[in-house]
């Protein structure tokens, strides 16, 4: 219920303000030397363009990529360009003038980003569920095999009963189980299938004590965020480890 009551305002303030904000740049433009369709489209595409990139910000953060650059440049000059209109609209009566006039724009943008970030907000998975998405099928294979290495062969004891004619069974060479990159500490995170396959891919930085970032972890690993604040943690013991 909270949440729906504040959508609605936040969307009630976005439309004033956006109705108030397109009427300053609509004058501001027509005293400038334009008319008709012209004066009329003018200043929508200055709330198109940050209308487009905060729907380009909101893809990114739902699919969990790095927003791109241009997305970002588009907002801000959107947000330069509202504001340039509407404090034009308002300089002849002063300071106190241009501010009033420059408002409404303000109040369209704030609003408008609230409303995104609430969006944003809902597409983030809630704590505690298992983040599976972005483990393939390679990534388990190499799991597998990871945790296989790591699995000691039993030699075969003095005591093996000799079989039947009289000959003597050789006892089976034991398999020597690769080293581990580094030192297992006691871990503070729960245990993840990922564990082993972090410590293989970066052995040579944890050595050196340096943990990866958040970013490469979870486009190296296709983890999402909840699964690769684990992963780095576990990475910091084992960094800690290996230097102490």
């Amino acid at each position: 219920m909270i949440r729906i009551c504040t959508t609605v305002v936040v969307v009630l303030l976005a439309a004033v303000a956006a109705v108030v904000s397109y009427r300053h740049a609509f004058e501001v433009v027509v005293a400038n030397g334009e008319s008709g369709l012209t004066a009329r489209l003018v200043p929508l595409t200055i709330d198109g363009a940050i209308f487009a990139s905060s729907m380009v910000l909101l893809d990114a953060a739902r699919r969990r990529l790095p927003v791109p650059a241009l997305a970002r440049w588009t907002l801000a000059l959107g947000i330069l360009a509202t504001l340039a209109a509407n404090v034009a609209h308002g300089w002849a009566h002063g300071p106190v003038g241009a501010i009033v006039a420059a408002w409404p724009a303000v109040a369209l943008v704030l609003s408008y980003e609230l409303l995104m970030g609430m969006i944003r907000r809902g597409a983030v998975p809630v704590s505690g569920t298992p983040d599976t998405e972005g483990v393939t099928a390679d990534t388990l294979n190499r799991v597998d095999g990871t945790v296989a290495e790591q699995v000691p062969v039993e030699p075969v004891g003095p005591g093996t009963a000799e079989p039947a004619g009289g000959e003597v069974e050789q006892p089976a060479i034991p398999a020597v189980p690769e080293p581990s990159p580094a030192p297992m500490p006691v871990l503070t995170p729960a245990p993840d299938e990922l564990f082993p396959v972090a410590a293989t891919r970066y052995a040579d930085e944890v050595a050196t004590g340096v943990v990866p970032t958040m970013t490469r972890i979870k486009r190296e690993m296709k983890v999402g965020q909840p699964r690769a604040v684990l992963i780095r943690s576990y990475l910091a013991q084992l960094a800690k480890a290996s230097l102490s």
